[in-house]
């Protein structure tokens, strides 16, 4: 049998060749760009550390209360360092967290000139703590320094641990106050209100702390409401201690920008280890705006100015200067005895003056809170 064979395949190997594309030559644009992109690298090489270029020369506007050192110390410029390498933003940050520092912007101008815009609190308050004269803003935050004749001083301290309130860098103000440019010298400083218009704007929330000690409680027989009583009779025994705040050093001149903001001599050991970037619990801020807001005709007084102290025995008094009568106000708190009653405490105190004279009162305990048969105290001098 024959057998028949199928067609014939033909396994022929099929050879498979690499196709190699040269790639053409750069064209003449890109060469060009790499060129030029080397040579931009190394241009900002040499002018990064080029000494037409170091940061020489620094403008500050608006610092008053901030010195020419820490601003200084916060871009690095005491190394005087390649103006492309100062981070502004950075900076400005930083210089927002200064305790007298609301806004603050950092800009650079070629070839060698840094220029700091800075925006500070508002000083509504002078708060006397030991030897040092804060003043203090609408929030209570001691932001700033001042000298007994009002004179700013400039301080180096240096950035909060926690921003200020209100404080900003990435934005100006909606309207800032017009700031000059001013040195180190402490009489350079926008001018200030003389005397409070207002009250602060945010209401008192909760004090940090209750009195340590109530105020005292006269045993005498000469109390009575000034709008009729008989004749309160001086008693030695019945004169609370109190050191009268200090007089001004004659020797203190006001500058050019010097503040004329009134006074309260906070003695509370509470507050004796506050420093500059510490707050004022709101209900004495409060009530210390208000008092030492009041001018002599308020109450009634022929004396040349009034002082505000505040300690932990009596609250806050008011006495006229030089000390020849005392008003005790007492201590204030968020609900029980609110600052809405220091309006009937002046009038009381308007009327006692009068009823008596000015020359013959000593002491008058303005205890009145809200209610209508209220009664205060009055002590006479002796032999009067």
């Amino acid at each position: 049998m024959v057998r028949g064979r199928g067609p014939h395949r033909s396994e022929g190997h099929v050879r498979r060749t690499t196709v190699r594309r040269s790639l053409p030559p750069l064209r003449t644009a890109q060469t060009v760009a790499a060129i030029l992109m080397v040579a931009c690298l190394t241009g900002i090489a040499v002018v990064s550390v080029a000494p037409p270029f170091a940061a020489r020369t620094l403008e500050i506007n608006g610092a008053t209360f901030t010195s020419q050192t820490i601003i200084r110390s916060i871009l690095g410029m005491d190394e005087t360092p390649n103006v492309f390498r100062i981070e502004t933003d950075r900076a400005a940050e930083k210089l927002a967290r200064l305790p007298a520092v609301r806004w603050a912007s950092v800009e650079v101008r070629l070839p060698s000139t840094v220029v700091v815009t800075i925006v500070e609190r508002e000083p509504k308050l002078v708060w006397a703590i030991g030897g040092n004269r804060f003043v203090v803003d609408q929030d209570g935050l001691l932001f700033g320094l001042v000298d007994s004749a009002g004179n700013p001083i400039a301080s180096s301290a240096g950035p909060l641990a926690t921003p200020n309130p209100g404080a900003s860098s990435s934005a100006a103000p909606a309207s800032p106050t017009p700031v000059p440019t001013v040195s180190e010298s402490p009489g350079a400083t926008p001018e200030a209100p003389a005397t409070p218009s207002k009250s602060p704007t945010k209401a008192p929330a909760t004090p940090s702390k209750s009195p340590t000690k109530a105020p005292p409680k006269p045993t005498s027989t000469s109390s009575g409401s000034p709008s009729g009583s008989p004749a309160p009779t001086y008693d030695a025994s019945l004169m609370p201690s109190l050191a009268p705040a200090p007089t001004a050093d004659p020797a203190a001149t006001s500058g050019k920008g010097a503040l004329a903001l009134q006074v309260v001599f906070d003695r509370r050991a509470s507050d004796a280890g506050l420093s500059l970037g510490g707050i004022i619990d709101p209900v004495s801020l409060d009530a210390g705006y208000r008092l030492a807001g009041l001018t002599p005709t308020d109450v009634g007084s022929k004396a040349a100015a009034l002082a505000v102290v505040l300690d932990d025995i009596h609250g806050f008094t008011v006495s006229s200067v030089p000390t020849g009568w005392v008003a005790d106000f007492g201590f204030y708190t968020p609900s029980a005895r609110k600052v809405t009653v220091i309006p009937n405490q002046v009038r009381d105190l308007r009327s006692a003056l009068l009823k008596w004279g000015e020359a013959r009162v000593a002491w008058v305990f303005l205890v009145s809170d809200i209610s209508e048969g209220h009664v205060d105290t009055v002590i006479l001098r002796e032999g009067s």
